[in-house]
């Protein structure tokens, strides 16, 4: 979670943005969290969704948000303009996972058994969904235009894993919270 700076008027709604790494179908999760927000705050708290982390991005730096859940690429490219404020628990510690993942049917036991696949991404400012995945093809001296078939972006960890069980896409890259979330 991070901050450009935190407004003081206890009497205003607190903007809280959220990266596609929620799923808007957990409901007890984000009224848990707005609630959490708002007590900690002493304030009300509006959660704001956009579909893509450019747009959640865009939102904090303008000044529309005065807090946001961002993915670590974005905040590392831009934690001079930034103020880390929490680091997520994840099974009792900061744990962050990539899977890539595909198809049960497929007969792909390997990251290199995934060459000439489409590959669905999650999104370019996405370090599971996108970063690692491309840090594994760099230590094989290759990039997504010559290791895959072809290649696209949902914008989204579920629309990745609905990509690769659909068939739409042969292989993704997907944050290992959702993943396990969704299983």
């Amino acid at each position: 979670m991070a901050a450009p700076a935190l407004a003081t008027a206890a009497d205003e709604s607190f903007s809280f943005g959220l990266t596609p790494v929620f799923l808007d179908n957990d409901m007890n999760l984000l009224s848990l969290l707005q609630a959490y927000l708002a007590q900690q705050l002493r304030r009300p708290v509006e959660l704001v969704k956009r579909r893509t982390q450019e747009e959640i991005w865009v939102m904090l730096r303008s000044g529309r948000l005065e807090a946001a859940w961002v993915c670590d690429l974005p905040y590392v490219e831009h934690a001079e303009q930034l103020a880390l404020l929490a680091v997520p628990i994840y099974r009792g510690r900061p744990l962050y996972q990539t899977y890539v993942i595909v198809n049960k049917a497929s007969n792909i036991e390997t990251f290199d058994d995934i060459r000439g696949t489409v590959h669905a991404f999650s999104d370019p400012d996405s370090t599971s969904g996108y970063l690692v995945t491309l840090w594994m093809l760099a230590l094989r001296q290759t990039s997504p235009v010559r290791f895959f078939r072809e290649f696209f972006f949902t914008y989204s960890h579920r629309n990745t894993i609905r990509a690769v069980g659909s068939g739409l896409a042969g292989s993704g890259s997907v944050d290992g919270y959702v993943w396990e979330i969704m299983k």
